[in-house]
């Protein structure tokens, strides 16, 4: 007990002469303690600038972003102005019907594929809709889920009608398995949609029997009920229905309908 007591004391001391001959040296050399406390405080001045531009300077920037509002407003303008000069192009479907199939791959793709700049392309479905705004669809209730898909695909992509299209298109060339979850991520996936985005879309909190309940409401006013339709600045231009192209007075090939779009690009 004895010796760790001793041994004790003695570390004691060592810490106690320690300190005293710190002190010691800072009274010898009081230009070294100086230069000390100066390099400390230039230290803290860096510190402080580097602070000062870490986040003062983004809040600034941001509180100065509201001037440049006008010029983004002016550019939404522009293009929307520029978006009521391209023709209208429709096409008329039923995401379970072998001929809207064959009239997405054989024509409206091709041709949209060199098109797409001057046309405001939409694809819209065909029902029916009750007095009491009931939707009915020719092949039945899973008809309808493809059918919002395709609208919900369009929804969440406004201004990228490509990738709405492509996903369309993509469910339509397997359209007997429709709405089936493993083809539905397939195409989702393949077109960079996401699958919750599609699928919240078509809940019961969602958008798409609105959606639906007006593309419905839109193909009827336009007096269209055969799958596909293509419509050319709101005029039926061809019908594929029965495994045949039908009233196409202009032809049914993509150069026709490349043709007539251009057509009407040029006289408006």
């Amino acid at each position: 007990m004895d010796d760790k007591l001793a041994r004790a004391q003695g570390y004691t001391r060592n810490i106690r002469k320690n300190f005293e001959d710190i002190e010691i040296n800072a009274r010898k050399d009081p230009l070294k303690a100086r230069s000390r406390r100066v390099l400390r405080n230039y230290l803290f001045l860096i510190l402080s600038l580097f602070f000062i531009l870490l986040y003062a300077i983004p809040r600034v920037l941001q509180l100065l972003r509201p001037s440049d509002a006008p010029f983004e407003r002016d550019q939404t303008v522009v293009t929307v102005s520029n978006a009521t000069s391209r023709v209208p192009l429709e096409a008329h479907i039923m995401s379970k019907c072998p001929d809207a199939r064959d009239c997405l791959r054989d024509l409206v793709v091709p041709a949209m594929e060199q098109v797409a700049d001057k046309v405001d392309f939409k694809l819209s479905y065909i029902g029916s809709l009750t007095e009491d705004n009931t939707i009915h669809c020719k092949h039945g209730p899973t008809e309808c889920l493809g059918n919002m898909l395709g609208l919900c695909a369009a929804e969440l992509f406004p201004t990228d009608v490509k990738r709405s299209l492509g996903f369309s298109t993509c469910m339509i060339q397997s359209y007997q398995q429709i709405p089936s979850r493993e083809l539905v991520q397939h195409c989702a996936l393949e077109h960079g949609i996401s699958f919750e985005d599609l699928n919240a879309c078509i809940s019961e909190e969602g958008k798409g029997m609105d959606l639906l309940e007006a593309s419905v409401d839109r193909s009827q006013k336009a007096g269209v009920s055969k799958s596909c339709t293509v419509r050319v600045a709101e005029v039926k231009w061809c019908i594929r229905d029965g495994a045949e192209w039908k009233d196409c007075p202009d032809g049914h090939e993509v150069k026709d309908l490349v043709q007539a779009v251009e057509n009407g690009y040029k006289s408006s």
